[in-house]
């Protein structure tokens, strides 16, 4: 230790004399030039001298503010090419873009659009770079976490490759709550429970999130989340035990659930044929191009419109509205083409595509008002109840032939005189209302948990200050026990 720092002392020697040396060598070199300057004018002279050494400072520090603006402008434009999700070799063309706006708008600050670099690679990294960062924010917050859940959902993309998302949501000691996608990772293999509990046990340990705090865990139903020995949901129960003797919630999504729920009203008679008519007009470019065309030809106000070859029960909703909106004109280009067309003349099938029409319109609300950040148990499960109320109303409403909330069988039920009955489709609702209840059976065991996080609960507790919050809570428990007998 002693040697090292005489090293060091002795170092510094070398570099004080050679730096002593040079001064005094530039002093000897300039001497005899400045010599001659006394009194005031000496002093002028070495406030110019000195104004000059400022004036090449301020000159560095200028570029360095112009170099730092750019790649702090290189930054921001690689962030916002990755949330829209386009191509990386997008930034060059942002540039041009910015180089022609600004020839117009401020053509002296021209070079500083130019120094922004966006090349294909200098995106990548930055985009690289924000991964990270954010990878480290994490790492940094998850030692001030109380507690944390998670929700895994495994899925293919449009490459046909497996990829896990893994979503983090948490809470400290002030009840701040952090939700982030904690990483979207491949899966280049197989997809069991064991694979996917290998990656998930990996992935909380990088982020340095203890298993002891993991409080709740949401997947979908899929047998490789929820199989009763090896399914993911089992064997991180059964580390959990090992390690440390706990357990853990387990819930299925609620959004996928209602997606399940769907499937019972079963118009596939109504899907498939749309299905059908959809990939003759869009699979074959030609009939695609003439159908566009022909819409142009009528006016029609959905001459631009472009369609899906897919029809998602959730995602069809707006296809469905456009296809009635255009059922006289795609029968009309069928015949020209002499398709079948027999059932665009069937009032009952007309009247499923009616309904079909504003049921999937009312789903597909649903599942929006599901989705988003900072949804809690709570709220969701409010508008879960609230939509089954809704279909109670709706089931009622269709046995007495009230259409106030599905304009389009109205529109329908208007155009044929008031011929056609909608009261067959109250079974359709039944059991819509039925399978949301078996679905969501499981909420009620948690209820009293998803009372006490209401926000009337809350406010209770702020108001009573002075009584004891564990009697507060206990009466609103019985409360909401009374309520449920």
């Amino acid at each position: 230790m002693k040697s090292k720092a005489r090293l060091n002392i002795e170092s510094w020697k070398a570099i004080t004399v050679v730096l002593l040396t040079h001064i005094k060598r530039h002093y000897e070199q300039h001497k005899s030039k400045y010599n001659n300057y006394e009194g005031l004018i000496r002093e002028e002279k070495l406030k110019e001298l000195k104004l000059g050494v400022k004036k090449q400072q301020s000159m560095f520090s200028k570029v360095l503010q112009e170099s730092e603006a750019a790649v702090h402008a290189s930054y921001v434009l690689s962030e916002l090419i990755a949330k829209y999700s386009k191509p990386f070799t997008d930034g060059d063309f942002i540039k041009e873009c910015l180089m022609k706006a600004g020839e117009i708008v401020c053509p002296g600050n021209v070079k500083a659009f130019q120094s922004i670099s966006l090349s294909r690679n200098t995106v990548k990294e930055r985009v690289t770079d924000l991964a990270a960062n954010l990878s480290d924010q994490i790492k940094a917050k998850s030692s001030s976490f109380e507690s944390f859940s998670i929700a895994c959902d495994e899925s293919t993309d449009i490459s046909g490759k497996a990829q896990l998302a893994v979503f983090l949501r948490s809470c400290d000691k002030n009840f701040n709550i952090f939700e982030e996608l904690l990483e979207l990772i491949p899966m280049p293999g197989t997809t069991t429970g064991e694979d996917i509990f290998t990656c998930v046990f990996g992935l909380l340990q990088k982020y340095n999130l203890p298993l002891a705090k993991l409080n709740s865990v949401a997947t979908d139903g899929a047998p490789s989340m929820t199989g009763k020995n090896k399914g993911f949901v089992a064997l991180l129960r059964k580390k959990l035990g090992e390690i440390h003797g706990s357990n853990i919630h387990h819930m299925h999504c609620i959004i996928h659930q209602e997606v399940l729920c769907t499937k019972v009203i079963n118009m596939e008679n109504v899907l498939s044929y749309i299905k059908k008519v959809l990939n003759f007009i869009i699979s074959r470019g030609l009939n695609q191009r003439q159908f566009t065309a022909f819409l142009s030809e009528l006016d029609s106000e959905y001459s631009g419109s472009s369609y899906s070859t897919e029809v998602r029960w959730l995602s069809c909703s707006k296809i469905l509205k456009q296809f009635w909106d255009l059922k006289e004109e795609i029968c009309q280009f069928l015949k020209t083409k002499n398709q079948d067309v027999s059932l665009f003349y069937d009032p009952i099938w007309i009247q499923d595509l009616s309904l079909l029409v504003d049921i999937t319109k009312h789903l597909t609300d649903l599942n929006l008002s599901l989705q988003g950040k900072d949804h809690t148990i709570t709220n969701m499960f409010d508008i879960i109840k609230a939509f089954k109320c809704q279909l109670v109303l709706w089931d009622k409403q269709l046995k007495n032939e009230d259409l106030t909330h599905f304009p389009t069988c109205s529109m329908n039920k208007s155009s044929l005189d008031d011929t056609c009955s909608y009261q067959k489709y109250a079974e359709k609702i039944a059991s819509l209302t039925t399978e949301f209840e078996t679905r969501n059976g499981k909420l009620p065991a948690i209820i009293g948990i998803i009372f006490l996080l209401s926000v009337d609960m809350l406010k209770t507790i702020s108001r009573n200050k002075d009584c004891s919050t564990l009697s507060v809570i206990s009466k609103f428990v019985g409360a909401q026990r009374k309520r449920q007998v």
